[in-house]
């Protein structure tokens, strides 16, 4: 996300574990496609600016702004904070015991700062295994502990904002790092992501079921930029998601960022993975207070398009909610409570009977 500054349902697959007796079983669980025509509803529930403030608390306070449960909340593990690379099992064990899922994001980032390559915790650092010792530690952890998880990598790398990305850490040039064919940012991006989940399966941690999230327009919108150079493939993602927003600042466009004319002007970069995986918008949402546009209208033709399957088929849904200040003082407002118009229209969609809890 670009700023301008329970009851979960799961499968349970049990299998012969290679070379050991019949009688030996290994547990594997990951988050199911949801049943035919249904959808589930998550959120990243205010948990801060940092995104990681997590709280139970939050977690009730936006269900009840919008009386519903809802399946995961997210939540940023940021590299920078106390601890580095480690396990977040506060935050965790916060989400779990709400009855909800706990969706990880994996933030390598020695700061908050955007526009700026990473040094510390770089792509390439990744995939020299510099953090491997860490990374195998954090996956022991989790498979401890148990707790059935969610988790990304490194969000919309597409886009020019974030420290990881691929403008940021080779672009289009091809002739720095491997394939000299295959344009750099986007391959040192699925390499480092396949690097992790490598760790993770080599201490057999089955519980945590990996997305794959881009932003839904590329910055720069080039050939090089474009989702399918970053994805890592069904072998390594059980979920493909991505973000689409309104205008989050009242300077943007409103009619050139409403939902359904992005949806349609961009689908293609979604058909073009060829994924056989299920598909989440893992963040959406848009301003208040807009001269061109009103936040009520932006929510019913947003949940209106979701519905219709025309150019994507989704599988989840993933509310972000939170305010925050610009640089010019001026408010983003995207919590779906900004105004009683907006927090009455959100409650009336989402209690259509197609988005699920559970």
């Amino acid at each position: 996300m670009y700023k301008k500054n329970i009851v979960v349902v799961l499968y349970l697959v049990l299998f012969n574990a290679c070379g050991v007796d019949n009688n030996t079983t290994t547990t594997i669980y990951k988050l199911e496609k949801p049943p035919k025509e249904k959808i589930y509803f998550g959120a990243f529930p205010d948990f801060g600016g940092s995104e990681d403030n997590v709280s139970s608390k939050k977690i009730k306070d936006f269900e009840n702004i919008v009386n519903k449960k809802i399946v995961w909340a997210m939540f940023s593990d940021n590299w920078f904070k106390k601890g580095g690379i480690s396990y977040p099992k506060t935050s965790i064990h916060a989400i779990y015991s709400s009855g909800t899922l706990p969706y990880v994001r994996f933030m390598p980032r020695s700061n908050e700062e955007q526009y700026k390559k990473e040094k510390k915790y770089s792509l390439q650092n990744i995939i020299d295994g510099v953090f491997d010792k860490e990374l195998h530690q954090w996956a022991k952890d989790a498979k401890e502990d148990n707790i059935p998880l969610l988790a990304d990598f490194a969000v919309e790398a597409n886009g020019n904002w974030f420290s990881w990305s691929g403008v940021l850490n080779g672009g289009a040039k091809t002739d720095n790092y491997g394939n000299p064919t295959y344009p750099d940012g986007p391959e040192r991006y699925r390499d480092a992501y396949r690097h992790i989940i490598d760790i993770f399966r080599s201490e057999d941690v089955k519980h945590i079921t990996w997305f794959f999230h881009y932003n839904y327009e590329s910055f720069p919108n080039e050939e090089w930029n474009q989702p399918v150079y970053y994805y890592p493939g069904d072998d390594y993602i059980d979920w493909v998601g991505f973000s689409l927003y309104g205008a989050q600042t009242i300077d943007e466009d409103w009619n050139d960022l409403k939902f359904s004319t992005q949806l349609a002007k961009f689908s293609d970069s979604l058909k073009r993975i060829e994924t056989k995986r299920p598909i989440a918008l893992l963040e959406f949402g848009v301003t208040d207070g807009h001269l061109d546009g009103n936040k009520s209208a932006w929510f019913k033709d947003a949940f209106k398009t979701i519905l219709k399957n025309r150019y994507v088929k989704f599988s989840a849904i993933s509310i972000w909610h939170e305010n925050w200040e610009n640089e010019d003082g001026s408010m983003s407002e995207l919590r779906v409570d900004s105004s009683k118009e907006a927090e009455l229209t959100f409650k009336q969609l989402i209690h259509d009977n197609h988005f699920i809890s559970k």
